[in-house]
């Protein structure tokens, strides 16, 4: 069976957080204003715009609400030698500066002959929409 395609992709800028130059508080162990990001990279992905409303309970506790989601494919992530991972930050989403962060990913698109999931769905959240750059959403 084939690798299944995105609808309409558009280029998404991912910025690594590097963790080794980021200033840390040694009491809390979190990183202090903001995160020094080191990689970036630019991968197609398939956008949904939404906002979920209400935090609905899940198995591993509440589900954290979410502006959107990106769809990636493995295969193109693979190729790039990136995956996705929790904090990265979405700089760009098509021609739309943005400033939204990873908060959840769900594989999804599994296929018998590929073992397992093809796609992953990386959900994004806005950490400071009260403090947005002109052009942001």
């Amino acid at each position: 069976m084939p690798i299944p395609n995105l609808i309409h992709p558009v280029p998404i800028r991912v910025q690594r957080e590097n963790k080794s130059s980021t200033f840390v508080d040694d009491d809390f162990r979190e990183p202090v204003q903001q995160a020094a990001r080191l990689t970036e990279f630019t991968v197609g992905g398939q956008v949904l715009w939404g906002r979920a409303s209400s935090v609905k309970p899940g198995r591993g506790g509440p589900q954290e609400e979410y502006d959107g989601y990106v769809l990636f494919r493995y295969v193109d992530l693979e190729t790039l030698g990136q995956e996705i991972k929790r904090g990265d930050r979405f700089a760009l989403i098509g021609k739309i500066q943005t400033d939204v962060y990873v908060i959840y990913l769900q594989p999804c698109a599994h296929y018998g002959d590929q073992l397992g999931a093809t796609m992953v769905k990386a959900y994004f959240k806005d950490r400071t929409p009260s403090r947005q750059n002109a052009g942001s959403l």
